[in-house]
């Protein structure tokens, strides 16, 4: 899989893709006003995909990919694909990292690693990660399992983690 290395926050409304996006907690009328409409254009595209828990006390309480749903996110090469992830941290931080990696013939592979800018967090609190993937061809024909994990990005402690299962064309 391939993936921008670029990593934003946003806390209004972004007009363009970008890989990972932040979106703070939803409690300001503000940040409800534009998550409404945010998971209004998303909603439309992207599905519920079946995770589990990899590690971490947070909670990751759903994983949504453009054009996949159910049990495994079926996926075409250089593709590109809109992932979000809703999460609820355990513990506060002040900043988040977000490690995106599959498990390809036994050997890792990083997807994206990179701290998520402005993204300091109050435990016991929902907040939503945004990022995109484009499958490589060189994963064609294999169902690779993809973790995503979220960190304390001073402590690099895993906060949560959620695991999916992906199958290339």
């Amino acid at each position: 899989m391939h993936v921008q290395n670029s990593v934003c926050f946003s806390n209004s409304n972004y007009n363009h893709p970008t890989p990972v996006k932040f979106l703070k907690n939803q409690t300001t009328s503000k940040m409800k006003v534009f998550a409404v409409l945010a998971l209004c254009v998303v909603a439309a595209s992207a599905g519920v995909v079946n995770h589990e828990a990899c590690g971490g006390a947070g909670r990751v309480v759903q994983i949504r990919i453009s054009d996949c749903e159910g049990a495994i996110a079926d996926m075409v090469p250089a593709v590109e694909y809109n992932c979000e992830g809703d999460i609820i941290p355990a513990v506060s931080s002040a900043g988040l990292h977000l490690k995106v990696s599959a498990l390809y013939l036994g050997f890792p592979v990083t997807i994206i690693d990179s701290v998520v800018p402005d993204s300091a967090v109050q435990a016991g609190a929902q907040y939503t990660l945004r990022w995109s993937i484009t499958p490589s061809t060189l994963l064609s024909g294999n169902t690779v399992p993809v973790s995503s994990e979220v960190s304390d990005a001073a402590s690099a402690g895993i906060m949560m983690c959620g695991r999916i299962q992906a199958r290339i064309a």
